[in-house]
């Protein structure tokens, strides 16, 4: 199984999550992607929270993986352990891991 990853496009500027596979010849695979949006808190006592919204999933591939050039990535990188389980329980096996305390 592909790696869950967040990756940040070049241009537009928009941090997908997705479980992605590299193909070693220049393309990702991003299977099951959704852009992850910061929602700004209400009130300043608040504070801002992220949503999901998917990413091309009107498309036959969003499930068997949508390909991009990886010279369209600006960065790849791995999600918080929160970001993650709330992906799993959406994609995954809704295993959810445990947060780090803190003290």
């Amino acid at each position: 199984m592909a790696d869950v990853k967040c990756v940040t496009m070049k241009g537009i500027m928009h941090t997908l999550m997705a479980q992605v596979s590299d193909d070693g010849a220049g393309q990702l695979t991003l299977k099951n992607p959704v852009m992850v949006i910061t929602i700004p808190p209400r009130a300043s006592s608040d504070t801002s929270s992220i949503a999901f919204t998917p990413f091309l999933n009107y498309t036959e591939e969003f499930a068997s993986g949508i390909t991009i050039r990886r010279d369209d990535v600006l960065t790849i990188t791995t999600p918080v352990t929160d970001l993650l389980n709330q992906y799993n329980s959406i994609f995954g096996s809704g295993i959810v891991l445990a947060s780090a305390l803190t003290h």
